[in-house]
């Protein structure tokens, strides 16, 4: 520098223009500082060659990189933000979201610390949730909740949305619109973009993260997990695949012509996905859920291996979306696989005889309840089929749990475990024939 020409104390800047104003030189280190979680890091690719199906309607290799971001608010302990998502009906769109990671909920500093992150898919007549990214950030995640129905913050469409959550947008749409301007297309990638931005954050390890999604948002959860290998856990709730099968959705694929049918299940059906699925899943249902029943879900959780899956069936489990992320079984599951967690109560498969039903498992936490339910209800729907249970007997030193088989027989059941922290397991559906 010139003699005459004061010297900047050292910030870690480099000064490309010598000549900036020093209020302007202010603003852009609070920006700096305040905004710690802007993109610095290039997130990995998702893999689409481990999916094979025979024509893969998302650019996954796009679909990785992190879009372009508007933040709305950058104060407080939950952020506000639009970022860019794919084109509907050939124009661009942007995702309304929600942010925060361990720091922020805390007002501390941004620090050089890394968590695990987590993308929250909501369900049907749902929304960004700032409680829902409230809980996992104060669970120790970096969490991104996002609307998938074109919304913003105040409830009203965005400027540039993309298509709302309706039963037109889902299904019928389908036999004149381009399949990419179909709701499930538009949801799926924003919901991977979502998680290339958060991938894209400092403070983000891009080893451990996770998805989880109720209802629709588990629906979501599933397609989303099977094409996105960079996630390392998954838990759907309620939300499963042969939409063709369920008590109600499958009203609406009735509906389309045979051909419209057919191209529906074949694009946006979880159950061509499943298979090439990389993550671990964790299954969390009811046994009464009215959208997702037994059959079709015992299908849909069949297409994982049993290693890569644990099952949580509750009991009498209520629909909605604060029940959908009560479990605290979603939390200890994520924690077993991205924080070296205590994991889940690891149920073996069920032997049955005439008289008895018997499983083994293995478990680093005492397991003090096991139940076992069942059903001879085949003429209910799903959401008021009469279900009864029975106590079963623990062995706990040969980790056994046994129930006779009911007198009366059943046609649907399930064993549903306890351990001393209150986190259960269950084992699969035990269907007849099956």
């Amino acid at each position: 520098m010139g003699k005459n020409r004061p010297q900047m104390p050292y910030t870690g800047f480099r000064f490309l223009n010598p000549t900036l104003p020093m209020k302007r030189f202010l603003f852009l280190l609070l920006l700096s500082t305040t905004a710690g979680f802007a993109q610095k890091k290039t997130p990995p690719v998702i893999d689409a060659r481990v999916i094979k199906v025979d024509s893969l309607l998302w650019d996954l290799k796009a679909l990785s990189k992190a879009p372009a971001v508007e933040w709305l608010s950058q104060t407080g302990p939950v952020r506000s933000l639009l970022y860019k998502s794919v084109d509907y009906e050939g124009k661009p769109t942007q995702v309304f979201a929600y942010y925060s990671n361990p720091d922020l909920i805390r007002g501390k500093p941004v620090s050089k610390r890394k968590f695990p992150g987590v993308v929250l898919i909501h369900g049907g007549g749902g929304k960004a949730f700032k409680e829902w990214v409230e809980k996992w950030a104060a669970d120790g995640y970096a969490a991104i909740a996002m609307d998938l129905a074109g919304k913003g913050e105040d409830g009203k469409r965005l400027a540039q949305s993309g298509p709302d959550q309706g039963e037109v947008d889902k299904f019928s749409k389908l036999e004149k619109a381009a399949l990419r301007d179909l709701w499930t297309y538009q949801a799926v990638s924003g919901a991977i973009l979502a998680h290339s931005l958060l991938l894209s954050f400092p403070e983000v390890d891009v080893t451990r993260t996770a998805v989880t999604g109720i209802s629709w948002g588990g629906y979501l959860t599933c397609l989303v997990a099977s094409l996105d290998n960079r996630f390392k856990a998954a838990a759907p709730v309620y939300g499963c695949a042969y939409y063709d099968e369920s008590d109600v959705f499958k009203t609406s694929i009735l509906k389309l012509s045979p051909s419209g049918q057919q191209k529906w299940m074949r694009y946006f059906d979880p159950s061509v996905y499943l298979p090439f699925a990389k993550p671990q899943f964790l299954f969390v249902n009811g046994n009464k859920d009215r959208f997702y029943n037994v059959v079709p879900y015992h299908k849909t959780y069949s297409l994982i291996p049993p290693k890569q899956r644990t099952m949580c069936l509750i009991p009498d489990m209520k629909h909605g979306h604060e029940a959908g992320w009560e479990p605290h079984e979603i939390r200890y599951f994520f924690e077993s696989i991205l924080n070296d967690g205590v994991p889940l109560a690891d149920v073996g498969p069920v032997l049955a005889t005439d008289s008895t039903l018997r499983l083994s498992y293995q478990s680093p936490v005492t397991v003090y309840t096991a139940e076992f339910y069942y059903s001879n209800d085949t003429t209910s729907v799903n959401e008021n089929r009469v279900w009864s249970k029975q106590k079963a007997t623990l062995d706990r030193n040969a980790r056994t749990v046994t129930s006779p088989v009911p007198k009366e027989g059943f046609q649907y059941g399930f064993f549903y475990l306890k351990d001393h922290r209150n986190v259960s397991v269950s084992s699969p559906f035990l269907l007849k024939g099956n």
